[in-house]
């Protein structure tokens, strides 16, 4: 009798473990507001055919689609219980232990920059074209690049994917670290 309830127990829990597939409600969600960004950002960008509007715009377009593959890398190895690891100069990535601290300055840089785009693209209203109107346009593309950057760091950074960056870190304790991007201080670049 001990014996029937041993192997019912293993086939249980064997059945569980195999049948206990992991969610991906979150970046299932978090994949669906970057194909709507990425929509938006193609009409932009099929709104200029040259210039520095364009290459803004194109900027924007080619950070919101690598962002996209990323997250979809990842989900497809949540899904088939793949585990997704990667390696920087040889060594083992970790998110940093400051991971949520992290992701809440990225999160009030997001909403300054939101704000900042409300009044860029207010501005940009009141001119109907000549050159006040292109630097308004520049400053709305400037602001919109910022937050597509800001967005691809704080979902690489929640879900554990490392953020390389052309800037090189002088962070002395060999603890992976990020460059800060620019937020409140946006108008200093």
């Amino acid at each position: 009798m001990r014996k029937y309830f041993t192997v019912i127990f293993l086939v249980v829990l064997l059945f569980s473990g195999c049948s206990n597939i992991p969610s991906t409600e979150e970046i299932d969600k978090d994949i669906s507001l970057l194909n709507e960004e990425i929509s938006n950002a193609q009409a932009t960008a099929q709104e200029y055919s040259r210039g520095l509007l364009a290459v803004l715009a194109t900027v924007r377009l080619e950070t919101l689609k690598t962002t996209k593959v990323m997250l979809e890398q990842k989900k497809n190895g949540y899904k088939r219980f793949i585990p997704l690891t990667y390696s920087i100069d040889g060594k083992r990535y970790s998110p940093p232990e400051n991971k949520d601290n992290l992701l809440n300055d990225l999160n009030n840089d997001l909403e300054s920059l939101q704000e900042d785009l409300t009044k860029a693209e207010k501005e940009s209203a009141q001119y109907g074209g000549g050159l006040l109107g292109v630097f308004s346009l520049t400053q709305v593309a400037t602001v919109k690049n910022s937050i597509a950057f800001l967005k691809q760091r704080s979902l690489l950074l929640k879900y554990d994917i490392p953020y390389y960056s052309l800037i090189p870190n002088t962070a002395g304790s060999g603890e992976p670290g990020f460059k800060p991007t620019p937020g409140k201080d946006i108008d200093k670049f």
